[in-house]
């Protein structure tokens, strides 16, 4: 628990020249990564099979966001295993968490809000195209 307090210390989150990551951030880091990529991939080989093409275009959000953002995540935690100057700064990070959470409730907000409603509408335009000849 430490280390997650020192590693969101402001000194330290806004330091240009940190020092390599530790064993166990780089291990946590890299593991959700690969849960995103995981994700991604998953969400991939998931859209085929769905015949609703409302939902076909929220799973392809999700197969963009996990796998965009996990190889991001690789990407940054090489940079942090090396100790690479600037590339390596803690707050790309923070900029990357904020990144991944906003457009995460981008796609939620689609699935859960958006296509209810824009099924409602289509089913309302087809019982008022049904009476038109």
């Amino acid at each position: 628990m430490n280390y997650l307090i020192s590693f969101f210390n402001l000194s330290h989150l806004f330091y240009l020249r940190p020092q390599p990551m530790a064993l166990r951030g780089l291990i946590i880091l890299v593991s959700g990564d690969i849960l995103l990529v995981a994700l991604g991939v998953g969400a991939y080989i998931y859209a085929p099979k769905i015949k609703d093409g409302l939902k076909i275009k929220g799973i392809r959000r999700l197969v963009h966001l996990g796998l965009t953002m996990g190889i991001i995540g690789l990407v940054y935690a090489f940079f942090a295993w090396q100790g690479v100057a600037l590339l390596a700064a803690r707050f790309w990070l923070l900029i990357w968490g904020i990144t991944l959470l906003i457009w995460a409730l981008f796609i939620a907000k689609y699935l859960f809000s958006d296509v209810p409603r824009l099924r409602r509408q289509i089913e309302n335009k087809r019982k008022f195209d049904k009476y038109i000849p």
